[in-house]
Order: C-alpha cells, then structure tokens, then sequence
C-alpha cells in the first residue's frame, strides 16, 4: 500500500476526509506541523506528501525547500494545497519543486486524480531509473562472470558451474584444460586486433565441438577450460578432444594473412584425480604442460608424477629469469666437416645452463620454457653475439673456420625487429656478414610463409647465409622452399640415424641431398655417429657432416684447440 503524509491541518475541503482517501487504497499519516512533517517524512518515507500552505510554524514553501535540499527526501512527489489565487505564488511554487498546486475549493475527485497524477509519474520514473539499475547490474554481471572478448564465461562462472556439474552428475566428470600456441607470436607480427580475432574464431570452433550442458570458459589470454560430465568411458574424452584438435588445425583467415595454430589438452578426471577443484585445475594444468613437452602427443590425462615435474617447471622458470644476469649461460660449439675437403669449416652455436646447485640443466627443459615466457628473445641474443664475438676472434686466428651458425626460435624470427638486432651484432661484433648463418626450423617458417619470406629478405640483405633446420620433420612444401631466399638445407638426424641398413631412409636421403643440390643449396646432415655413415654421405655427394663422430659440442676453448691441433692436417693434405 502506498504512503501519504498529510502535513498541516487534517481538515480538508468539505466531503473530503482522510477515511476518504484512505478508503481510495492509500495509507495516510498526518503531522500538525512542517517540523514534525519533515520527521515523519524521515522516519517512514512516504510516496507523496500533501502540505498545505498555512502552518503553525511556518508555510509550506518553507518545508518544500528543506526538503529538496535533503538527499532523502528530495525525490519525494510534493502536492501543495492553497487557498492564495496569485500567480506568482504559483509559479515561486513550482519553481521551489512542487509536482502540484491545489487551490481551495477543490473537490474529492480532483485529489485523488492529483494524487494518482504524481504517484503514477512517480513510478514511470522509479521504472525508468530501475531499467537502468538492471541494465548496469546485467553489464556488471557479464562483466563479473563472462570474458569481455570471447563472451565465454570466465574463471569464476567456470567455477560455479563447474561445482554445480560434480553435485548433480552421477558419473565422473573431466576437466578439460587447453592451450593455444602462437598467440604470442601473432600479436607480436600481426598486433592484437589480430590475435584478439584469432581467440574469438577459436572459441566459435571450440563451442561448435561440445555437447550440450558443456561449459567452455576463456581462463587467461591463450587458455580455455572445459567443463564435461557424465563421462561413461574415457574414450568420450578422447574423442572430444581429437575433434577440439581438428577443428583447429584448419587455417585461420585474420586480415590479410592465414595462419595455423596448434594446441594442448590436459585432463583431470573427478572423483578419480581429485574431489575439489582447485587441485583438479592444478592437475589438468601439471597434464597441459606435459602434453606441450611431448610433441608425438597433443593430449595427456593426468597421472601422479606429473605434479612434481610442474613444480618443477615453476621453480625453473625463477632460476631462469636469472640466470642471465647471473652469467650461468655459456655457447658451446659443435663442428661441421667439409666432406669435399676433409676441414673443419663451421661450428654450430648451442646453449649450455650451468646451475649453481643443480648442475647442466638440459636445452630440452629450459628452451621451450625460454620460448614460452617470451625469455628466449634475451637469451637468444645473447647467443647471437657471444657467438658472433668468438666467431671473429677466431676469423682473425686463421683457423680455417668459415662460417658460424647460429639457431633461432620461432618466437625470435617472428618478433619484427631481427633484421635491425642483427645488423647492430654483426656491427658490434666486427663479424663478416658471409660468416654468419642462421638457422631456422621449417616449422617455424611455414607458420607464416609469406611473413617468413620478407623477414629472410631482410635478413638476406645484410649478406649473411641462411639455413632450415631440421629439414624433413615439418611440413614445407617443395614450392615454398623454392620461393625461400635459403642457403642451406640441415637434414634433420632422425633420417641420418641407421641410415646404413634402413633401404627407406637412404631412398629418403638421397633424394633431399639430390632434391638441395638442385636447387643450388648446400647440405649439412646431422647427427652423424659413424664412419659408415659418413662414408654414405659421401657417395651421395652430402656437403657437410655434424654429430658425434665429427666432434661433440666443445666450450670456445674446446673447440679453438680442437681446430689448432687439425690445423697441420690441413697444411699437409694441402
């Protein structure tokens, strides 16, 4: 029932009574005086307030203005009831705020339409600023709980309807955790409209994937959860996440480039990994981070000893936020022979970690975490120019060494500045560009082969050689290596391993030192452990050899005495 406060004197217009308008469906209170008016008016809150204008302490004007002054009160639809037939008055009264003016004599019908006048106003406008109120309160809930990019739910949506999942499944329930690769890349070469583009088309692909009463949610920038119950079998799981896969292996259309991504899944299974979600996040995340070092695998379910090695991953990434300040780091050196002259002609700068306390941490542990946090643009440059220094150190010992090469990640090749950063090295270094060459995977070329060709033209200016390394493990086609402005093709070792027995592998290899060789480019194989293996490459007119049977990676000093000690060799068979 809405609240009248009646202030002044309780008579009224003959046939006018206070039982009369409380019989129109109004609840009424009375206050003799503007002073006891305003308490009420504080104390209850009334819909409306009717006033007359002669009081006992003061007018009615004098309570409307106390009134719009009050935070509290100041909304309150305001009647004013006056026998004075002067239009100024009127006017001074709607100006202090009044919403009406009665003037006496005025009938019963005529109050309750004023009445029913100002309340109806009243409610249009509470109605007005309510919509607002809900409109604001629907944007701060998409803003609480749903990804303002993806308009995926969020961490904490993700949560709630997750619990919600494992009170009311009778079955197990998997969490899913995925991670897309490249988003660092694609923002760095192609700016963010781009990879915000590329995670709003992933995450259409992602929900076209799932069965319904599924959950997917946008965690961080490059990382999606999913929420699946009922799970009968694991093969389900399997299933959805082969699909989840193929459906981003097809290539991305962004503004004027298309681009692949990969991606990994880790899974925890509820109840059987763990009861309470955290730990399952924790779980799914420990399997993520596996699935993203196994590279034969894009999906692993979670399994106890997983746990340890991802506190492990945590701690490896503090002790390698320092370990280059620290000068924990050292390039070591592997030899590569000339297999036409018998000479020792390049050396392959590698990285080396040697840990205060845990002794040589392996380039298999700490690379991909390197490339992952983005630290392998610090640390790759620092290879470039240690490397580079040593390199003319020994260009000017005359040792017989032609050319140093010198690896970059995928996260290097595509950050837009290596042109820039290597001019400035070979600059600093004194280094004859002819000398250096740089190693890129065929993988990390085709990522973007268009971008991937301008960025080796500008490297190709600067008059260094250029290499693709680990030829054969990617997919390159034959018609993009003919457009790459390329030096040299490095036959990755698992062609090179057994070769002399293995009848497919020799068809294999013979034909990629035939296929380089007729596009004009040298070829280096890798990983070469014996002599039957050399002597293989050899008859197929193979460049240059690298692996174990050559020389294992040396320190600097390793590999200069190592080179001083072959030196008479080279003089005599000259």
């Amino acid at each position: 029932m809405q609240k009248i406060l009646l202030i002044g004197s309780s008579t009224l217009p003959p046939a006018i009574t206070v039982q009369s308008i409380e019989a129109a469906g109004y609840s009424v209170e009375h206050a003799a005086t503007g002073t006891a008016g305003l308490a009420l008016a504080h104390a209850h809150n009334p819909n409306l307030v009717i006033c007359h204008w002669a009081l006992r302490d003061g007018n009615g004007h004098q309570v409307l203005q106390q009134m719009r002054r009050d935070s509290q009160l100041a909304v309150i639809p305001f009647i004013l009831l006056s026998g004075l037939y002067d239009h100024r008055h009127l006017r001074h009264t709607m100006q202090l705020g009044a919403d009406d003016c009665l003037l006496y004599p005025f009938s019963h019908e005529a109050l309750l339409d004023a009445i029913a006048a100002r309340l109806k106003q009243q409610q249009a406008i509470s109605n007005h600023y309510l919509g607002h109120l809900r409109l604001a309160a629907e944007h701060f809930n998409r803003l609480s709980y749903y990804d303002s990019l993806t308009t995926l739910p969020n961490h904490l949506l993700f949560e709630q309807r997750f619990t919600q999942l494992i009170q009311t499944s009778t079955a197990p329930v998997a969490l899913l955790s995925l991670s897309l690769d490249r988003l660092r890349q694609i923002n760095n070469i192609l700016g963010y409209p781009a990879g915000d583009s590329l995670l709003q088309s992933a995450s259409h692909r992602l929900q076209a994937c799932l069965p319904t009463n599924t959950t997917l949610a946008r965690l961080t920038g490059n990382q999606f959860a999913i929420a699946l119950g009922h799970i009968e079998r694991l093969a389900v799981v399997r299933q959805l996440a082969t699909e989840l896969m193929d459906a981003l292996s097809r290539p991305f259309s962004l503004p004027g480039h298309e681009v692949f991504i990969t991606a990994s899944l880790g899974v925890a299974m509820y109840p059987d990994h763990s009861q309470d979600l955290p730990t399952l996040m924790r779980q799914a995340d420990a399997a993520l981070e596996y699935a993203k070092r196994q590279k034969s695998s894009y999906c692993q379910f979670y399994q106890s000893d997983m746990t340890v090695a991802t506190e492990y991953q945590i701690r490896l990434e503090t002790w390698l936020r320092y370990a280059l300040e620290r000068d924990e780091f050292e390039v070591y050196y592997q030899p590569q022979l000339n297999l036409r002259t018998g000479r020792i002609e390049g050396a392959e700068a590698l990285i080396r970690w040697h840990h205060p306390q845990k002794g040589d941490i392996s380039p298999g542990l700490f690379i991909p975490l390197a490339e992952e946090t983005g630290l392998i643009i610090s640390i790759g440059q620092w290879v470039l120019e240690t490397a580079c220094h040593q390199a003319r150190q020994w260009q000017d010992m005359n040792l017989g060494l032609r050319h140093m090469s010198v690896n970059l990640s995928s996260v290097q090749f595509n950050q837009g500045r290596l042109s820039q950063q290597v001019a400035q090295t070979l600059q600093d270094s004194g280094l004859s560009p002819h000398m250096l060459e740089l190693e890129i995977t065929e993988t990390a070329l085709m990522q973007d082969a268009n971008a991937a060709i301008r960025t080796l033209n500008e490297l190709k200016e600067l008059g260094m050689r250029l290499a693709v390394d680990d030829f054969g493990t990617g997919y390159s086609s034959l018609g993009y290596l003919q457009k790459l402005p390329i030096d040299t093709l490095k036959i990755d070792n698992c062609f090179v391993r057994g070769v002399t027995t293995d009848r497919k592998n020799q068809a294999i290899l013979k034909s990629a030192i035939q296929m380089g060789h007729d596009l004009g480019l040298c070829i280096i194989a890798e990983g070469v452990e014996t002599m039957d293996e050399q002597s293989l490459l050899e008859t197929y007119q193979c460049d240059f050899a690298q692996g174990y049977l050559i020389g294992k990676p040396m320190s600097a000093q390793g590999l200069q005495a190592y080179l001083e000690q072959r030196l008479p060799l080279v003089s005599l068979a000259s």
